[in-house]
């Protein structure tokens, strides 16, 4: 009845989009991370790992959902800027924590999934360290993977940092569609990718792929000339 009630409050102050205002993630998430995690960590604390998973959920669909990303100026391991306001395909945005060795199952599934949708969806992972750690950890990804990082060290990217990393923590994957908006947010994308049904773990970030992809299709049906 206590869940029923913190979700209740957070669907009745969500805010309506409408086609004349644009709402910008980084703005929602530092509106409601702070009571998000103040539900949360009663939930866990209650044993109510379900109950936090709900309020997660909630989160996104009710605040987060269709938001705009913001253009983000990232550094690549290889070398160079990289922004995201130059992808023209929807994208997979995979955060990387410092401490996490990624494993080979991940690996190839990431390279997998980015030959199976060349041309269609773009894959970003965004390692949370130094340039040589991350050129490190990331060495197996093929090249149609762009790798890049942000070293908090350097403190040239607080923005990112603040709700990408300190909202969510890391790893966790956001799938971003190809006019920059938040369809979804994926915090077990790295878990489900090491399970020992790779299958299964590819079955529901399929379904998120070709969500985005038929969302686009849809966008950019030609419309009757006068």
């Amino acid at each position: 009845m206590r869940l029923a009630t913190i979700i209740i409050t957070i669907l009745c102050s969500s805010i309506v989009f409408s086609q004349e205002s644009k709402l910008y993630f980084e703005l929602e998430i530092s509106k409601h991370i702070k009571a998000f995690n103040s539900f949360s960590e009663r939930a866990v604390s209650n044993n109510d790992a379900n109950g936090a998973l709900v309020l997660f959920d909630s989160l996104v669909k009710t605040h987060l959902k269709n938001t705009y990303v913001s253009e983000m100026v990232l550094k690549k391991v290889n070398g160079g800027k990289f922004s995201t306001s130059k992808i023209k395909n929807p994208f997979l945005l995979i955060t990387k924590s410092e401490w996490e060795q990624i494993s080979q199952k991940e690996i190839e599934a990431i390279n997998m999934m980015s030959k199976l949708y060349k041309g269609q969806i773009d894959f970003v992972i965004l390692f949370w360290t130094s340039k040589a750690i991350a050129k490190k950890r990331s060495s197996g990804f093929n090249s149609l993977i762009t790798v890049t990082f942000v070293d908090e060290r350097q403190n040239n990217a607080d923005h990112i940092v603040k709700s990408y990393k300190h909202s969510f923590g890391a790893p966790s994957c956001f799938f971003i569609s190809e006019n920059k908006q938040l369809i979804n947010i994926d915090r077990k994308f790295t878990e489900n990718f090491n399970l020992v049904n790779i299958e299964e773990a590819f079955k529901s970030t399929h379904e998120e792929i070709k969500s985005i992809i038929s969302r686009k299709q849809a966008f950019n049906v030609d419309l009757p000339k006068e």
